[in-house]
């Protein structure tokens, strides 16, 4: 028996996939939940802490990297080190933004002391005893009482000691104060029990580092105190006013906030304030904090970014308008991009974008749960949803909680495994193996009379698509295909490639049981995978002159938008039928650029080329205002280059018209992250994007684009100097036919003309234009994507000057 499990897969895949949005919720704590969330649109994965701080076993904690000011270490390692009984971290997001050495760039309270002086110009996000959230810009100002009463206000906390100043130093400062002896040092232990900012906090004098000679100064701090260090006037206050022994008073404030502060991090920028979004920008990984308008409820948020496909990032804008979704009042921003981490009950929950995984961060905003360990309450099943094919195999694990979601050991000599009689059968480990019927079910564990299931769908093989698609190669010139292989529930089937079954229709090339093809001799033909009785195929070209459309941006499920200096928030890319070269519609980019420096708007893609392309040419509909088209692409070794479809200057200087913008690839530009890169065949189209470099002329405007095209101009093994062109003018039957739910259509052109191709269905109805242009000579194949559409007979009909042909297609889901 083969052992087989997948499911909703949510991954950069060389294609459109067709997901849907979707958000999983599940209690992590007492009074805590925690979200994740897909949205299509971005698209975007968003994970949310949603935590009630009235809840008693409650409290906001932070912590700093190595438990010192200056330190890195990840979100995760921090969470774990501070994770014991009766003080379990539920859940955890990475801090503030930091400097060199990991200094926190804004002010950190951690247990009542402050670690750091705030920035003036970033928010901090705060928390009083009785766990109440504050969020505000603050300046600091602090007092030291001497026991006669006399004052001294404190300059700074944790940083060098300058001339006349007086300096307080803690723990997280490091081992010692690090200063020279030419000042006056007080060595003093916290008599109050629960320290606050903003609150008075008594200390006694354990001792005191007057003399002004080598081997004095660079005191040893206390862990539960500071060291009072004064220069210049500040020594002299010391020395005449504070005498071991004697009880102090210090008092360290916040303004404008009033209220004591036991915890606080810094951020920014600022969000939303009083329920109204505040600021803009690019996409990127974020990482956010804000609370409900009643300060009750507080939230942590991330969402991932740089990872194409996946989850693109959002703009400051989309953030706070996401936060404003969630009933936040006050809400802001933390670091984000490779920092962006969010932890919950030890597991890193987010996908950070940083190539080696979690980065090393500053400190970190934390979700305490004081609740004491109890017995088991709460079972849960993994995978909670599953998706088998019949006969394979999943294996169920159960893990055990108590009533505040405190992990609980589960004895697994008691723990009962069962499902439903029609859906399969369930060992006693936990493996279930899946029926012959196509049904949905459940799988059930209990311990005692603890019980919890979860939702099984038997399902089948529907559909394979073959990718590149079509492949289009010169003789020896080889391409690995990548299969993917859907459901009828249309997920994602993990199958390795050496599952499927190899084959070629015609004489043009073979193909290994690993799924690489190699062109022998030129022809045409097809490549077939099949899986189970489902087969899949792919046109294949060799040797013959072709323009392949890459995309006619009739789905733009496959592009995203993201940019530096432009405002995202004005900007789109939408399916448009006002301007096409080949109706019904076009891609219509609306842009907004930024000054500042160079601004580049990226449409963002992964579009597979298969063999070596001469050229790659788009229509753009222009707007005259300038700027310049590029595109950029990745080769076989993963090496970036770029294209300029105009020059930076003039740009797209046409308006109201279309143009087809044509690129050798003989002329690509190596980027500038790999200089002594060399242009390798099979390429991916990564994207197409508007850049501007003079600030005097940056605006806002709209263009639309066309029939992404790739043109190979094939030869053969004689290095014949007269290509093969066509004879006549030919509509060659759509191959696979009957298809579900795709299919390709050849056609021939032996001179320059006009193409119109359109499919209808059995009542004379057109169902859509593929074509309508002037087109070359040679042989040409354009994509026809049935879904949304009904199973039955379709018409293709292709006119070109006096010729016409029809050919019938079969849709057969």
């Amino acid at each position: 028996m083969r052992k087989l499990f997948f499911a909703m897969v949510f991954m950069l895949t060389c294609v459109p996939l067709a997901r849907a949005d979707f958000m999983d919720s599940t209690p992590v704590g007492p009074g805590i939940i925690h979200y994740h969330e897909y949205r299509e649109m971005g698209p975007w994965h968003l994970n949310v802490l949603e935590i009630d701080l009235s809840n008693e076993w409650i409290h906001l904690q932070t912590a700093k990297a190595d438990d010192r000011l200056a330190g890195y270490e990840r979100t995760s390692s921090m969470a774990g080190r501070n994770d014991h009984e009766e003080h379990r971290v539920v859940g955890a997001t990475n801090g503030d933004f930091y400097a060199s050495g990991g200094i926190p760039t804004g002010a950190q309270v951690l247990a009542g002391e402050l670690l750091k002086e705030p920035n003036p110009s970033r928010s901090v996000l705060g928390t009083t005893p009785d766990n109440r959230p504050c969020l505000d810009v603050v300046t600091f100002s602090g007092q030291l009482l001497a026991a006669d009463g006399s004052p001294l206000d404190v300059d700074g906390v944790n940083r060098t000691r300058g001339t006349d100043e007086f300096i307080l130093y803690n723990q997280y400062y490091g081992s010692t104060t690090g200063t020279n002896y030419w000042g006056t040092e007080i060595i003093a232990e916290y008599l109050t029990e629960q320290i606050a900012l903003n609150d008075t906090i008594a200390l006694v004098a354990t001792a005191k580092d007057s003399v002004q000679d080598e081997g004095h100064g660079n005191n040893a701090i206390p862990s539960n105190g500071i060291v009072i260090s004064g220069h210049g006037l500040s020594r002299d206050f010391l020395n005449e006013h504070v005498f071991v022994g004697d009880t102090l008073s210090l008092i360290l404030r916040l303004p404008p906030l009033s209220d004591s502060i036991v915890e606080l991090i810094g951020g920014g920028p600022r969000l939303i304030r009083d329920g109204r979004q505040s600021f803009a920008s690019d996409r990127h990984p974020r990482t956010a904090a804000g609370f409900s308008q009643d300060s009750t409820k507080l939230y942590l948020f991330t969402v991932d970014g740089r990872q194409a496909g996946y989850s693109i990032g959002m703009s400051l804008y989309e953030l706070a308008d996401y936060l404003l979704e969630w009933g936040v009042y006050q809400g802001f921003n933390l670091d984000g991009g490779g920092s962006t981490t969010m932890v919950v009950r030890g597991q890193v929950v987010n996908s950070p974008s940083d190539a080696g995984g979690e980065r090393s961060v500053a400190n970190a905003l934390m979700v305490i749960s004081k609740a004491p360990t109890g017995p088991l309450a709460v079972l849960r099943i993994d995978p909670a949803e599953a998706y088998a094919l019949a006969e394979t195999q999943i294996q169920f694990s159960a893990a055990g909680f108590d009533q505040h979601y405190n992990s609980v050991a589960v004895n697994q000599d008691s723990l009962k495994w069962s499902c439903d009689v029609a859906l399969g059968a369930i060992d006693e480990n936990g493996l279930f193996t899946a029926g012959s019927d196509q049904i949905s079910g459940y799988v059930y564990a209990r311990e005692g009379g603890v019980r919890d299931s979860a939702l099984v769908h038997i399902t089948d093989i529907a559909s394979i698509e073959l990718f590149p698609n079509p492949v289009i190669l010169e003789v020896g010139e080889q391409q690995e295909m990548s299969p993917q292989t859907r459901d009828s529930f249309g997920n994602l089937i993990e199958l390795s490639v050496t599952d499927y079954g190899w084959s070629v229709m015609g004489t043009m090339g073979e193909i290994s049981a690993q799924g690489v093809f190699t062109a022998t001799q030129p022809g045409e033909g097809y490549i077939l995978a099949s899986y189970q009785a489902v087969v899949g195929s792919v046109a294949v070209s060799v040797g013959v002159p072709t323009d392949v459309i890459l995309d006619d941006f009739g789905d733009l499920s496959n592009w995203s938008l993201t940019g530096t200096l432009v405002d995202l928030s004005e900007c789109s890319l939408v399916i448009d039928s006002a301007q096409a070269v080949s109706p019904p519609s076009s891609a219509k980019l609306h842009y907004s650029l930024q000054t500042g420096g160079t601004s580049a708007l990226y449409m963002n893609c992964s579009l597979p080329i298969s063999g070596t392309p001469d050229a790659i040419g788009v229509h753009v509909y222009g707007d005259g205002r300038g700027h310049w088209l590029r595109g950029e692409l990745e080769d076989v070794d993963e090496e970036k280059f770029l294209v300029d479809f105009t020059p930076s200057s003039p740009g797209i200087d046409w308006t109201s018209t279309w143009r087809y913008l044509e690129v050798s690839l003989e002329d690509v530009i190596v980027h500038w992250g790999n200089p002594g890169a060399v242009l390798t065949f099979p390429i991916t189209w990564k994207r197409i994007y508007m850049a501007e470099i003079n600030d005097a002329n940056k605006d806002s405007g709209t263009v639309f684009f066309d029939d992404f095209t790739a043109s190979f101009i094939a030869t053969d093994v004689e290095h014949d100097e007269n290509p093969h062109m066509p004879e006549l003018f030919q509509l060659e039957q759509n191959y696979p036919n009957p298809f579900n739910p795709s299919t390709n259509i050849s056609f021939e052109l032996q001179t320059t003309s006009h193409v119109r191709i359109d499919v209808h269905n059995t009542l004379g109805q057109r169902v859509t234009t593929l074509i309508n242009k002037n087109m070359t000579p040679g042989r040409h194949i354009v994509h026809f994507d049935a879904t949304g559409l009904a199973s039955g007979v379709y018409l293709c009909r292709m006119k070109a000057g006096d010729f016409r042909q029809t050919r019938k297609m079969v849709f057969m889901k």
